[in-house]
């Protein structure tokens, strides 16, 4: 990914249903953002502060995570998305590089091996299973870009889940959805990796429990970091120091 050749990512709104909820993708939220939430969601009924915002009326509970989701048992869009044109005006809030890169993923490993573990919005656990069973994805935008950088620099194959048969692959049916577990080479896991609100002829996912075992090609420098972050534009809050 060339990153300073793309336009800087723009925010759009997506909304997902899984397991009778609805969810909103927003962007990683900073404190400013937070407070401007936080004032909407008040006109709408109780706000109490936690690890999420939650706000509380006659309709249900809608609740807000600083990591950029927001869920509730009912549509919430009315609720929370005239506050988006507030929410992307204020510029973005300088953090530590490490603060901004733990939004994203859990790294450990030395000598070139690298053990990432992805912390996506949406894309983990049994909701991964349920997008997979239903042919959906929940994929952000940033989430997306930070994998891509992560796969280009890979040696080797890469282990995804495929919807297109790979020499060697194990298949795996989840509802009445076929996949499979696949070696790709990192050049296919880039240009078929999946985003939300997209679909191709051949698309891959990453694993259910984020995790890849990478070997880096060459090393990562704090430009490149520093790049990919001024590259998700308004879809991350935050600016490294």
């Amino acid at each position: 990914m060339c990153l300073n050749r793309k336009a800087l990512l723009r925010f759009k709104v997506h909304q997902l249903q899984l397991g009778g909820k609805y969810y909103l993708l927003l962007p990683k939220l900073n404190s400013v953002q937070i407070e401007i939430l936080a004032r909407r969601l008040s006109e709408v009924g109780v706000v109490r502060r936690g690890a999420a915002l939650v706000a509380t009326s006659r309709e249900g509970t809608i609740r807000v995570s600083d990591e950029g989701l927001c869920w509730s048992s009912f549509d919430p869009s009315d609720a929370v998305l005239p506050a988006v044109p507030a929410l992307l005006s204020f510029p973005k809030e300088e953090a530590p590089m490490e603060t901004i890169k733990g939004k994203y993923l859990r790294a450990s490993g030395s000598k070139g091996k690298v053990n990432v573990c992805i912390l996506p919005r949406l894309e983990t656990s049994s909701w991964w299973r349920e997008l997979r069973a239903s042919g959906g994805c929940a994929l952000a935008p940033d989430e997306h870009a930070v994998v891509s950088f992560l796969l280009e620099r890979v040696r080797g194959n890469c282990e995804m889940i495929t919807d297109f048969l790979v020499d060697g692959c194990n298949p795996i049916v989840l509802g009445r959805k076929r996949y499979f577990d696949s070696k790709v080479s990192s050049g296919e896991a880039v240009s078929t990796l999946r985003v939300v609100g997209e679909r191709s002829q051949r698309n891959s996912y990453i694993p259910g429990d984020g995790n890849f075992r990478i070997s880096w090609i060459s090393a990562v420098t704090e430009r490149d970091w520093t790049d990919l972050f001024a590259y998700m534009g308004e879809w991350c809050s935050f600016t490294p120091v």
